[in-house]
């Protein structure tokens, strides 16, 4: 949920059993299900995989273009993911199919890290859905690179809605920038898991 809570209502038999295996290599995100799809990310493959929920057999593939380091949101019949190029992707659920992409570095600048040649400004964490905005950031930190940007985003066409800076530190002073944050006493902003919490 967008409060990422990290639970559900559902009850669990106590006397579980394998249902099903699927070995796709590599280092895998967390599965995220929504009816009778699986999607999960071979994240240094740039691979988000569709996986049939009740038998694992492959659905469809989507290879993006840059390392994915969390699960897409499924939201309405979408996937929506953050990607280490700069980039946020939108598929369609049913077939993989790319909807949109639209570029939150805010330059086509490139650094190695991980061994992977990716973005100045990757697009980390799972994006927030609330109704038909996307949430997201790109940047590793508000210190670096010029910043971090926080973007909203609409769900069915990837229009940009809104853009917020957070800086780096004052080239004179070294300091956090005040009108950045409300407590200046922060070490600057970080990327993380965005969540709601209906406020």
């Amino acid at each position: 949920d967008a409060a990422r809570t990290g639970r559900s209502e559902s009850s669990v038999s106590r006397q579980l059993q394998k249902s099903w295996k699927t070995d796709l290599g590599g280092k895998l995100t967390s599965p995220v299900i929504s009816g009778d799809k699986l999607l999960v990310v071979a994240t240094d493959q740039h691979t988000v995989h569709a996986l049939d929920s009740t038998t694992g057999e492959p659905i469809w593939q989507y290879t993006a273009g840059g390392r994915i380091d969390s699960p897409p949101t499924i939201a309405r019949g979408l996937a929506v993911f953050g990607c280490a190029d700069g980039y946020i992707y939108c598929l369609r659920l049913s077939d993989g199919a790319l909807v949109w992409k639209f570029q939150a570095a805010p330059l086509d600048r490139r650094t190695v890290a991980f061994g992977q040649v990716e973005s100045l400004w990757p697009v980390t964490g799972t994006p927030l859905v609330l109704g038909e905005t996307v949430y997201c950031t790109a940047g590793r930190s508000s210190f670096l690179d010029g910043g971090m940007y926080l973007y909203r985003l609409g769900l069915y066409d990837g229009k940009l809605i809104g853009r917020t800076r957070f800086d780096s530190r004052d080239a004179e002073s070294g300091m956090q920038r005040e009108e950045t944050v409300d407590d200046v006493e922060l070490p600057g902003a970080l990327p993380d898991v965005l969540v709601d919490d209906g406020k």
